[in-house]
């Protein structure tokens, strides 16, 4: 079996954590991306494509009116799974930048090497390009095409309707993605937790409470941060860390010296950065919806929202063991359920059913 998965970047290092882990497993697995990764998450191999982002990018959203705006609540529409289905001038657009694409894709080997592999994982459910083309015509000679998707694609884009129908199976690392997708099979992420710095609290009687947004429309980050100014003004040990537009390994190092991190706020539940939080002992605070808690089981998570946030940061700055029982109880949970191989075993069970492996 030689697997190739197709993403538009190494996203908080999701795609290339499922290829590592896909290796240990024995699977020949390999990674291109359309561009490279933003925040320096590790990389192999990227077309560095142009127009993907960037000023001209997003000049261009704003004058076909696409909405860019990502929020932290889930899909809420009719549709299952929700189709894209972009303006008439956004349509024009990505035809543009396909044919832009298209040609800077045939002038390296990229194309060619499809043939090398039997098995296509489609990473966001995309692809190269918008209209399907180079996945769809090889899809119709080897047929072995998956999708996966994490983050906010599914709900905010929804998918590509020719790719969708001829996925033999959908994957998700969103739990709520399984509500909106017919298909959508979850996965836990696969976390490599061992490779986390080690906590480096510093101990001058300060208490660092922590937030590391990406998108901070998705965390509630505005939220957070009025509550945490108003906890400073009363308790003067707390020093508010907030972990923002830094290179992958400086913001983890930075994390690594909290005593408290709060992941997110809103409907969505935990991310990595709650995870990485956990591994390396730090208590978690996070919303978690009903549903999800059920389905989770016990988990470490201190769950809350905008509503107890502030009552559930003074139980924790003032309990210094309660801080230390959670933080354990993280680093367990994480390594258990988180486990690399043990995660993607839904994902191998079907690839031996297949006969794949």
């Amino acid at each position: 079996m030689r697997e190739l998965h197709i993403a538009s970047e190494n996203f908080a290092g999701v795609p290339y954590s499922l290829v590592q882990t896909e290796r240990l497993a024995g699977i020949d697995s390999d990674i291109i991306t359309l561009i490279p990764s933003k925040y320096g998450h590790p990389q192999e191999s990227a077309l560095n494509l142009p127009l993907f982002s960037g000023k001209i990018v997003n000049f261009l959203r704003k004058w076909t009116k696409s909405s860019t705006t990502v929020d932290n609540t889930r899909y809420k529409g009719a549709q299952k799974p929700p189709i894209w289905n972009p303006s008439s001038s956004g349509k024009y657009l990505f035809s543009v930048r396909d044919k832009l694409w298209e040609h800077k894709l045939s002038n390296n080997n990229t194309l060619q090497s499809l043939d090398n592999y039997s098995t296509i994982i489609l990473d966001g459910g995309i692809g190269f390009l918008r209209s399907g083309k180079f996945v769809l015509e090889w899809a119709k000679k080897h047929r072995n095409i998956l999708t996966i998707y994490y983050g906010s694609e599914l709900r905010k884009r929804g998918v590509i309707e020719k790719i969708d129908e001829i996925a033999k199976y959908v994957f998700t690392f969103e739990f709520d993605h399984t509500l909106i997708h017919p298909r959508a099979r979850f996965l836990f992420y696969p976390f490599f937790a061992d490779d986390m710095p080690k906590p480096g609290k510093i101990t001058d009687g300060q208490i660092r409470i922590g937030h590391s947004p990406t998108r901070r429309s998705t965390k509630a980050t505005d939220t957070i941060l009025a509550i945490l100014n108003k906890l400073a003004e009363k308790f003067k040990n707390i020093e508010i860390i907030l972990i923002e537009n830094l290179p992958y390994r400086q913001s983890l190092l930075k994390k690594s010296k909290l005593d408290i991190f709060i992941d997110q706020l809103g409907e969505l539940g935990y991310g990595i950065s709650g995870l990485e939080a956990l591994a390396m002992g730090i208590p978690t605070v996070c919303e978690i919806l009903p549903d999800f808690e059920i389905f989770l089981g016990e988990h470490p998570f201190i769950n809350t929202n905008a509503k107890n946030l502030e009552k559930v940061l003074i139980e924790l700055i003032e309990n210094l063991k309660m801080r230390a029982e959670f933080g354990e109880k993280g680093k367990l949970w994480v390594r258990k359920v988180h486990n690399p191989i043990d995660a993607i075993e839904p994902l191998l069970e079907i690839y031996r059913k297949e006969g794949w492996l």
